[in-house]
C-alpha cells in the first residue's frame, strides 16, 4: 500500500480516488492565509515583537496597534475560512 492510500484509507476514503474537485479549491485559500501570517509575523518582526523586549513592556503607537490588530484579525478570519472549506471539501461537518 502506498502512501496516499494509506492515507486516504486512515481518513475514511476509498483508495484509488482522487479527491472530491472542490478540494483543489482549497490552494487559494490556503496559500493566502500562509501570506497573511507572513505578513503578520514580518510586522511583527519589524516592531520588535518577536524578540525579548529589554524592559518589561513592548510599546507600539496606536496606529501599529490599530495595524497589527487588523492582520491579526484579518489572518485568523482567513484561516476559518480555509478550514471550513476544508471540512466542506471532504464533506464532513465544518461546524465544530
Amino acid at each position: 500500500m502506498t502512501k496516499t492510500s494509506t492515507r486516504a484509507a486512515a481518513e475514511g476514503m476509498p483508495e484509488n480516488q482522487p479527491p472530491p474537485p472542490a478540494f483543489f479549491d482549497l490552494e487559494p485559500l490556503l496559500c493566502d492565509s500562509i501570506n497573511m501570517f507572513d505578513v503578520l509575523v514580518g510586522m511583527m518582526d519589524s516592531m520588535g515583537l518577536t524578540a525579548k523586549p529589554a524592559g518589561s513592556n513592548h510599546v507600539l503607537t496606536q496606529g501599529e496597534g490599530d495595524q497589527l490588530f487588523f492582520v491579526a484579525c484579518t489572518a485568523e478570519s482567513m484561516s476559518q475560512k480555509a478550514r471550513q472549506a476544508y471540512y466542506e471539501a471532504l464533506g464532513w461537518d465544518a461546524s465544530c
